[in-house]
Parts: structure tokens; C-alpha cells; sequence
């Protein structure tokens, strides 16, 4: 299928690509039938499948190939993407080399005692995995082994920053700092276009730092507040247009509010950050004394405006120190922003293991300040934090050694698939079970009638339904209302295994003859009344 972990989510991935390649510029969900309109929403999957339309045609059986080849292409380049934006990022904080590295290994590899808690059998503690196994936003490696649209999303977070940064050591009239700030915008409404929730995680960390720079000059910093409501008001049209679609689209904010995310008990975090914790918490003091001059310094005079992240001798201008305390906020706001109460809690972690990498290093430092303590310690964090990545790895490659869904599909019924691609309209509605229709969509123009978890609209009743369906349970009324909103009925081995033996539910429907393998794949015809 083209993924070793989250195939659930890969495969929605490739048939939003797919939609890019038929022509479509708007997404609207395959694993629905309720009609909807489209949305300029998940834009760059959009534009890989209009790359891959370029070579491959939507009735050419190879698609689904090509189509995860492009997305793997990109998953490369965007991980090399934040890995070189990241460690930009890392060098406007850290001068030395070896830090940087450290800070850059740590960030884009480094977890948490996920590993540990596997090894001990406590991997589903309080109901739920590590979070360092399944919450990308909480750290890097998840998004560098499997997901695109999220590394060019922080990759442009994180320039974006860059970009304000620059602007702050500007003291010219605003038509110079303005040019650095508009950019910053406009490289945040990429991340926008990738997930427009980031907006809002980053509405919420600029905010945070302009409170710890109010509080720590005991003043109110203009500066930053006019460069950062610049900037930020760049991107606001694109969270305003994905608050009106979400509003006025009974569908897509039915998808959105089923979209749970929630965060796990409180301990997990804890194990999942202690080890870069523990010394990022000495290094908090020391961001806050770097903005000691932030009241008493004179403002740089920069007509350049060379940035410190280039040039580390600007460090010791007023503006300068700024940054500082945009990684002490961060990381301090993530720990209560992560229980607010909204569905999508888990994700507001977004980008927390940069400054807490950054920070950790730094702390490292100082409570080793002898090289040898210093290698020691780097030792010892780099053996206590990169095993998660490691079992990771490793557990998803070995996978493959034992073909099986989900990451593995039967010939006969990819082919199968692919001839229903050929003799269906597009567009037309599918039942199956959930299993089978998560992929459906990736090999044919069609709409899954359930296949996804929250992509499905009311998903936890459709999957009862298509079950009850196949096992012959329906009464008729229900059986015929189910029914109006199917065109077609895949049949195969996952529904044979809970189908009455009779298949009483297909008597009022038609075999589609050129969708048959033997008696293990059936496609049937709905035929309703004009």
C-alpha cells in the first residue's frame, strides 16, 4: 500500500492526491457520502497529485504506484526541508558546532521513555501509547518517517520566526522592518495551507512571548507587538476562510468536531520529555537573563538588518535578546496549553521540541562545563532519548517480513478495484466494510461509504451498519434505507467473513460482471428507481 505505519491516514492521504490528479483543485472527503462542497483544504496534497497527473492518468491501474512514490518524494524532501530549518533555527540560539549538532540530532531523532515503557510492558499505561510513539507534533522523527504536509508545515514555522527575528533588529521606519515581516506571513500561510490549525498554535505562541517580554522589560514591547501583528495579520485570511468553511459546511464541521485528538494522562508527557526537561529547565533561567538588557540596551542601528541567526556578533542588541524568551514561553505555555479544552488538545504541542532541544543543550552546558563532563552527558542523553526513534524504525521495517493488511492488499482485489475504477461513474458511493473502503478510494474515483475515522461522517454508526448489512441483520426498512444512499456493493474476503451464508442482502442487487474473481470478489449494482 505504500506505508509501514498510520495506513489508516496514509491511504486518505493518497486519495486526496488522487483528487489532484483527476483535476480537482478543492478537497472534499472520499470517505462519505453526504454531499458537500469542496474546500481549499490539504492544498499541497492537492498539488502532489496534480505532479503526478502529469505522468500518470487517473484510469492507468499504476496510479495508486505513482502516486505513493510522489508522496514518499516529498516526504524526502520536506524532511530535508525542516532538518536544514531546523538547524538555521538552532544556530540563531547556539554558536558552537557541536551544540548545533546535538541540538539538531536531539530534535529531529530524539524522544522519550517510550522505548523503556515498551521493553517494561507498560507500552499501553492509562490506555494510551507513549506519546513520543504517536504524536508528531510532539516531536520530529514520526513527521520525518512518514509525513509530508507536517514538516513543511514547521518548516515554515520555523522560518517564519527567522524572518521576525530580522525584523526585530530593524529601528528604521516600518517600511524596511515591514518587507521582513510581510515575508514571515506569507511563508506562514504555507503552514497555513498545510494544516490551518497551526495558525491558531501560532497565534498562541506569539502572544505567550509577548507576555514574557511585557513582564520581563516592565513595559510593553512595541516592537514585537507591531512586527508580529504584522506578520500575523498576513496569514489571518486563511484561518479566517477555514473558520467559515468549517461554520457553514454542516459536513466538513461535522468531520472537524469528531476529529478527536485528545491528550493522555499527564505522566505520559512526563516520560516522553523528562530527559530533555530536566536540563532545559537550568537553561530557562539562562534565556531569561539573556533579555536582562531588554529595558536598558540601546536599540541596534541596523540598516541591513543582518540577523543574529547569521551573524551571532549582533547578540547584544536589545531586540536581539528577544528570541531568548520566545523559547523560555514556548516551552512553558505547551505543558497547561495541551489540557485546554478543545477537541484537538494533543496537537497544540506543535513544534515544542525545537526550543526544548535547543534549550536542553544549553543546559547540558551549563551543568557540564568541563568537555569531559560535556561528552559524558551527551552520551548519556543521545542513549536515553534516540531508542524510541530506533524501535520505531525498527518495528515498521520488520513489519513487511509478515505481509497482512493494512499494509499489505490481495492482488485479485486490487485488481478488482482497479476495474471498478474503469466501469463506475466517478464519484459513486461504495459500501464495504471499513477496512476494504480505506482503501477503496486510493485505487478508484469513488467514495467510500465508510473507510475512515473521523472522514466519515457519524463513522461509528456507518461501520455498525455495514456490518449489520453484510451479516444478513438489517430488518428491511433499514436494509432499503442503507441502501438509497449506496450506488454500489464491494464484496470480498474481510465481508465474507461476517456475511450470511445465504447473502440474503444481495437479493435485490446485480452483479457487476467485469468486478468478478471466482466467488471471492463481487461487485453488485444498487439499482434505484428514477
Amino acid at each position: 500500500g505504500g506505508f509501514l505505519f498510520g495506513a489508516d491516514d496514509g491511504y486518505s492521504y493518497l486519495a486526496k492526491m488522487r483528487l489532484g490528479t483527476r483535476g480537482d483543485w478543492l478537497f472534499t472527503i472520499r470517505y462519505t457520502h453526504e454531499p458537500h462542497d469542496g474546500a481549499l483544504l490539504f492544498f499541497p496534497y492537492i498539488l502532489l497529485g496534480k505532479l503526478t497527473g502529469l505522468f500518470v492518468g487517473t484510469d492507468n491501474p499504476d496510479l495508486p504506484t505513482a502516486l505513493a512514490l510522489v508522496f514518499h518524494g516529498a516526504r524526502i524532501i520536506c524532511g530535508m526541508l525542516l532538518i536544514f530549518c531546523t538547524y538555521r533555527f538552532v544556530a540563531a540560539f547556539l554558536r558552537c558546532p557541536e551544540s548545533r549538532m546535538l541540538a539538531l540530532v536531539l530534535i529531529s531523532l530524539g524522544g522519550g521513555f517510550g522505548w523503556l515503557l515498551s521493553l517494561l510492558g507498560m507500552s499501553d499505561l492509562f490506555d494510551s501509547l507513549p506519546v513520543d510513539f504517536y504524536v508528531p507534533e510532539g516531536y520530529s522523527f514520526l513527521i520525518l518517517f512518514g509525513l509530508p504536509h507536517l514538516a513543511l508545515a514547521r518548516s515554515a514555522m520555523l522560518i517564519g520566526f527567522l524572518l521576525l527575528f530580522r525584523a526585530l533588529l530593524i529601528t528604521e521606519s516600518p517600511r524596511v522592518w515591514l518587507r521582513w515581516t510581510t515575508l514571515a506571513g506569507l511563508v506562514w500561510i504555507v503552514m497555513g495551507l498545510c494544516v490551518p490549525f497551526y495558525i491558531a498554535v501560532l497565534y498562541l505562541i506569539l502572544g505567550v512571548w509577548g507576555l514574557a517580554a511585557w513582564l520581563r522589560a516592565r513595559q510593553f514591547p512595541w516592537a514585537l507587538f507591531w512586527r508580529a501583528v504584522s506578520a500575523a495579520l498576513v496569514v489571518l485570511p486563511v484561518l479566517l476562510y477555514t473558520s467559515i468553511v468549517f461554520l457553514t459546511s454542516d459536513v466538513l464541521g461535522e468531520w472537524s468536531a469528531q476529529n478527536l485528538l485528545p491528550s493522555p494522562h499527564p505522566l505520559h508527557y512526563v516520560f516522553g520529555y523528562i530527559v530533555l526537561a530536566i536540563p532545559a529547565v537550568v537553561a530557562l533561567r539562562w534565556a531569561w537573563r539573556k533579555s536582562e538588557s531588554l529595558a536598558h540596551a540601546t536599540p541596534l542601528n541596523n540598516k541591513k538588518g543582518v540577523p543574529f541567526a547569521f551573524n551571532p556578533r549582533h547578540l547584544r542588541s536589545s531586540a536581539s535578546y528577544l528570541p531568548y524568551l520566545l523559547l523560555a514561553s514556548w516551552i512553558a505555555v505547551m505543558p497547561v496549553v495541551v489540557y485546554l479544552p478543545i477537541n484537538v488538545q494533543r496537537r497544540l504541542a506543535e513544534g515544542v521540541i525545537v526550543p526544548l532541544g535547543i534549550l536542553a543543550v544549553v543546559g547540558l552546558r551549563l551543568l557540564f562545563p568541563h568537555r569531559r563532563q560535556w561528552l559524558r552527558a551527551r552520551r548519556v542523553v543521545l542513549l536515553l532519548t534516540l531508542p524510541t526513534a530506533v524501535f520505531f524504525w525498527l518495528g515498521t521495517t520488520f513489519s513487511v517480513l509478515s505481509p497482512g493488511r493494512p499494509l499489505f492488499h490481495p492482488r485479485d482485489e486490487l485488481a478488482v478495484m482497479d476495474t471498478l475504477n474503469a466501469v463506475v461513474p466517478r464519484d459513486a458511493v461504495v459500501l464495504s466494510l471499513k477496512a476494504t473502503g480505506n482503501y477503496l478510494p486510493v485505487r478508484a474515483d469513488v467514495k467510500a461509504y465508510v473507510g475512515h475515522g473521523p472522514e466519515t461522517i457519524n463513522s461509528t454508526e456507518k461501520e455498525a451498519l455495514a456490518e449489520q448489512f453484510f451479516a444478513g441483520k438489517l430488518d428491511a426498512d433499514a436494509h432499503r434505507a442503507l441502501l438509497v444512499d449506496v450506488d454500489y456493493v464491494f464484496f470480498g474476503p474481510l465481508e465474507a467473513e461476517i456475511s450470511d451464508p445465504a447473502r440474503s442482502w444481495a437479493e435485490d442487487l446485480q452483479i457487476l460482471a467485469p468486478c468478478t474473481v471466482d466467488d471471492s470478489y463481487l461487485v453488485y449494482e444498487v439499482l434505484h428507481a428514477d
